[in-house]
């Protein structure tokens, strides 16, 4: 196993949903007190060559970062990496899972991400053992799995495409052969009014779009087993650990559910039963569990007060321009990863104004009620009772929108970003960003999310130091296309006169910086 894990290397990418900082604020959000995200100590289990684990780093230089693999050679990978960006805040360890005990110390937050389904029994133990014993008293565990009834539809594929490649014996033509299994499974199973070929098809496509390590290391690992929510929450319990929440929180939540599921919902004696049912509901495949210590409480019911706590962004933008701020007409708004949303109340939509006019920044919330107030011709109120209710009115639509929309569309942090969107004369990108834009043009920004670049940002970025000033990157561009290294087309012909060259290459350059700068990738 050891072997074709190094072969065929699992890529690891920064994973959102797993910073500390979102631990942090739904911890907050659910009534705990979580350890401060900028000091943080994080443990990752299965780290690979360190992909999401060295963002952070970067970015949270007071906090302390470890993470353990159990390929060499991805360990080798991601040292040599945190040796060239001259990270000293973090740690990379080859070695088991198993060996991780109280000489490590404990952990702030604890991040296992899709490894716990795809290891033998006795490591699903010892995992959620280090989520117990190494973690600090107010730290949260973040773990990710495979679910039923969902991952049974897609076990038998699993199943299918074992059986065909065990007469194969290299991890590439297992690979090769499984993809063949499918396209003749979908050749040859009828897809009209058959739901198996209809969900043959979807599965196809899916995997289509999947790079080789993932289809290795997701479908055709030895060990792949999905487990009930229930069940999960059983084991952890019996370590001595409590369910606080998903890291997807609009998953905890009804909105998309039938009137009639609502109701009968109510009548589930606890979270954890309602959650299952809502699994079976929605036929769910992986779920993203979030652990505390057993003596923790968190409360579901959430404080609108706690949001005076948070700063907020958003990418929710008005649609066609919206109506007048001071009416109670519904304004929509459109999501980014699709879908759309609906505020009436004018203080909720000027603070929506607000938060479009100052991405990529985070506001904190008391600045942004005193901003839409401001929009509206308002004070803001300074008595307890009328800080309550602008409070009430605005807060409880951002956490509608935080439970009920995709991920990332309204943010919720306690802590400010390092994030502009003003270009300055010499614009800045993180190290890790420069290094990126070299290699496959996939960048962490820093909201540690994965961004795709285009070409011709590959050859401004590594200059984007913050020494360098717009003049000399335009004069190293130039150099660039005149030795052929860039080249630079209108109407798809080649330009060659020099001061076509400079005025196409300004104007490029200042395209990409509000790229950049919308994408959350210039230093503040």
């Amino acid at each position: 196993m050891a072997t074709a894990y190094d072969e065929i290397q699992y890529v690891s990418f920064p994973y959102h949903q797993s910073h500390p900082d979102r631990l942090a604020s739904i911890a907050k959000l659910l009534g705990l007190e979580p350890p401060a995200v900028e000091t943080a100590r994080v443990l990752e289990l299965g780290c690979a060559s360190g992909n999401n684990l060295i963002p952070m780093a970067e970015n949270l230089p007071k906090g302390s970062f470890l993470g353990i693999d159990y390929s060499e050679p991805q360990i080798a990978r991601g040292k040599a990496l945190v040796a060239e960006l001259g990270l000293k805040n973090m740690e990379l360890r080859h070695g088991k899972i198993e060996d991780v005990g109280p000489k490590d110390g404990l952990f702030d937050y604890i991040i296992v991400h899709g490894i716990y389904s795809w290891v033998p029994l006795e490591v699903q133990t010892k995992i959620l053992e280090v989520c117990k014993k190494n973690l600090k008293p107010d730290g949260v565990a973040y773990v990710s799995y495979n679910v039923l009834p969902g991952w049974r539809m897609r076990g038998m594929i699993r199943d299918m495409m074992l059986y065909h490649i065990k007469r194969f014996n290299t991890p590439q033509q297992k690979l090769q052969q499984a993809r063949a299994l499918l396209e003749f499974l979908v050749q040859s199973v009828p897809q009209d009014n058959n739901a198996f070929g209809s969900f043959l098809k979807s599965e196809l496509e899916l995997l289509r779009q999947q790079s080789d390590n993932y289809l290795f290391h997701d479908h055709l690992e030895e060990n792949n087993t999905p487990c009930y929510f229930h069940e999960f929450i059983e084991k952890a319990g019996s370590q001595g650990l409590r369910y606080l929440g998903d890291a997807d929180m609009r998953t905890m939540a009804t909105h998309d559910l039938h009137a009639e599921a609502k109701k009968l919902l109510t009548t589930s004696p606890n979270q954890i039963e309602s959650e299952q049912y809502m699994d079976f509901l929605r036929n769910r495949m992986f779920r993203m569990t979030l652990l505390v210590h057993a003596d923790k409480q968190p409360v579901l019911q959430v404080n609108t007060k706690r949001i005076r706590d948070f700063y907020v962004a958003s990418l929710l933008r008005v649609k066609d321009n919206g109506p007048v701020l001071n009416s109670t007409d519904p304004e929509t708004y459109t999501v980014p990863t699709g879908g759309e949303a609906t505020a009436r109340e004018p203080l909720v939509k000027a603070a929506m104004r607000v938060m479009a006019e100052a991405w990529p920044e985070r506001i904190q919330f008391n600045r942004l009620a005193v901003l839409a107030s401001e929009k509206l011709g308002l004070q803001v109120p300074t008595d307890e009772p009328g800080l309550n209710r602008i409070t009430d009115q605005i807060g409880s639509a951002l956490l509608l929108f935080y439970t009920g929309l995709p991920m990332g569309s309204l943010e919720l942090s306690l802590r400010p970003l390092a994030v502009t969107k003003i270009v300055t004369d010499k614009p800045k990108v993180n190290p890790l960003t420069r290094k990126q834009s070299g290699v496959d043009g996939m960048l962490t920004n820093l909201r540690h999310q994965t961004i795709r670049i285009g070409d011709f940002e590959k050859f401004v970025l590594p200059h984007l130091d913050g020494k360098k000033t717009k003049a000399e990157i335009l004069e190293i561009l130039k150099d660039l296309v005149q030795k052929q290294h860039l080249q630079i087309r209108e109407n798809n012909i080649l330009v060659v006169d020099p001061v076509k060259v400079k005025t196409i290459l300004e104007a490029q350059y200042n395209q990409v910086m509000l790229v950049l700068g919308h994408n959350s990738l210039l230093v503040a």
